[in-house]
């Protein structure tokens, strides 16, 4: 790896030239990615037997093996689940410190990834990696419902990093086998393209040479094949049951959304490539916001493609990506990391800033402000969640729940709404009923709205949120109502 270059690359220099592979991450930013991880993802530890989202149906006064079962019913992979229900008999802090650890692990493949015959500055490759670790994505990271996300992202960039790094048959089929392991997160199927490009570009001398067939020839074909192997198999030994067999299946309306954005990726990567051929220099800041862009696109491609980020209110479903808001639709931005550090990145190198990493400072800085104000968020809710037990106990005897609903989004991670299993979980725990059917249904019951007076920032020091109900009888509704 060249500590020096020029702003231009040229076709000639685009790839080092072959050395002896350095020491296992040298060079890696140990004291900056610690403190600016922890500070980012260090909130989930506070409180790390909390129950979010989905983990009330999977966690909840329910047996390892029910979630196990739910998620065979969706055509997940027999080998899902398997760390998450290990991990989940010795308690929900496993998962937590799990999610922790790995996500950081994986920081340490790409920054292996990034040193493999990539012309990268030291400083590039360190501000790249700082970002890849602490880019405010995917804050959904919490719920334990959804470690298996995060096992397939250790998988595929530990694949990834074994695939190019090392060049004997052995370590090939390992490789293989640990990326087609981490395919059990379909979004992967796509991503599965970068180790793919990335081995083709590193053996593409040996790959241009038609005269014969060689082993880097049945090998990229065998890469090519990994995601229509996994396809196959999954559709003959565990399809989804019939309820869930358009869960994550792709629209007409769904493909053109996430077909615009990559297109404009790859005009950009045509014209590099094109300058490229005719021997023509291209800025070295361009060429990583282009692929930083195109990668980017490419992690959001098959989010795109289910619809499961849309338009809301007039805004075009490329906004609500990015939303303040985003309740637990963050998981979806699991492989935006990579691509959002390497445009940040080549937009610094781009533009002849004054001070040369004063940006690539802020966005830092912002980064963990963003991951810090979320992450307090997700404490707050923990909090209110025990608080809002206590506060239905009191209700007990006195009160028959018709309906309730929550105006105290502030408290909740990424102003996340309670779902019904969420509430039910709650009722339990205070020993009421659960049934909420509403005022026709309970003319003599009651509607509770929870609401609270407390400004965010004295909630979050104090640690009492001053929970309330705003108790309106279904009589008086009913009444209103006519």
């Amino acid at each position: 790896m060249s500590n020096t270059h020029s702003s231009e690359v040229s076709p000639d220099l685009a790839v080092s030239s072959a050395a002896k592979p350095e020491r296992m991450l040298a060079g890696f930013p140990w004291v900056s990615a610690i403190v600016l991880y922890t500070l980012s993802w260090g909130w989930s530890l506070l409180r790390p037997n909390t129950l979010y989202w989905d983990d009330w149906t999977l966690a909840f006064t329910q047996p390892p093996k029910t979630g196990w079962l739910i998620s065979r019913s969706m055509g997940v992979a027999p080998w899902s689940r398997l760390i998450d229900w290990s991990l989940l008999v010795f308690g929900t802090w496993t998962l937590r410190v799990a999610t922790f650890a790995v996500f950081f692990v994986a920081g340490f493949f790409v920054f292996e990834i990034l040193k493999v015959e990539l012309r990268l500055r030291s400083a590039q490759l360190n501000f790249i990696t700082l970002l890849f670790l602490i880019v405010p994505v995917n804050h959904a990271r919490i719920s334990v419902s959804i470690f298996d996300y995060s096992t397939s992202y250790l998988l595929f960039f530990l694949g990834w990093f074994v695939l190019v790094r090392y060049k004997s048959l052995k370590s090939f089929v390992l490789a293989y086998l640990i990326l087609f392991l981490s395919l059990k997160t379909h979004s992967f199927l796509f991503f599965v393209l970068l180790p793919f490009l990335h081995f083709a570009w590193l053996n593409k001398t040996k790959l241009l040479d038609f005269k014969k067939l060689n082993r880097r020839h049945l090998q990229i074909a065998v890469i090519a094949a990994l995601p229509v192997l996994y396809v196959i198999l999954r559709s003959i030994f565990w399809p989804p049951n019939e309820s869930w067999q358009d869960y994550q299946k792709p629209t007409s309306a769904g493909l053109m959304t996430g077909l615009w954005p990559v297109l404009v990726g790859l005009l950009g990567l045509s014209i590099i490539g094109f300058r490229y051929i005719k021997k023509k220099n291209t800025h070295f800041g361009l060429v990583l916001l282009v692929v930083g862009f195109s990668i980017t696109v490419l992690a959001l491609f098959p989010y795109f493609a289910g619809e499961l980020y849309v338009g809301y209110a007039g805004r075009p479903a490329y906004v609500t990506v990015f939303e303040f808001r985003a309740d637990w639709r963050s998981r979806h931005q699991l492989l935006m990391p990579l691509g959002l550090a390497l445009s940040v990145v080549g937009l610094n190198e781009l533009f002849k800033w004054k001070k040369r990493n004063l940006f690539l400072s802020i966005i830092l800085v912002v980064s963990v402000g963003l991951n810090m104000f979320w992450g307090s968020q997700y404490f707050l809710q923990s909090l209110k969640q025990e608080q809002l037990v206590d506060l239905f106990k009191s209700t007990k005897g006195n009160l028959v729940v018709a309906s309730v609903s929550d105006s105290t989004l502030r408290f909740n991670g990424r102003e996340n709404d309670f779902r019904g299993y969420e509430w039910n979980g709650f009722m339990t725990l205070a020993g009421i009923a659960t049934d909420r059917p509403g005022c026709e249904a309970l003319p003599n019951g009651s509607v509770l709205n929870l609401k609270s007076d407390k400004p965010y920032l004295k909630a979050l020091f104090s640690r009492e949120l001053d929970l309330y109900f705003d108790v309106t009888p279904c009589t008086e509704l009913l009444a209103q109502n006519g």
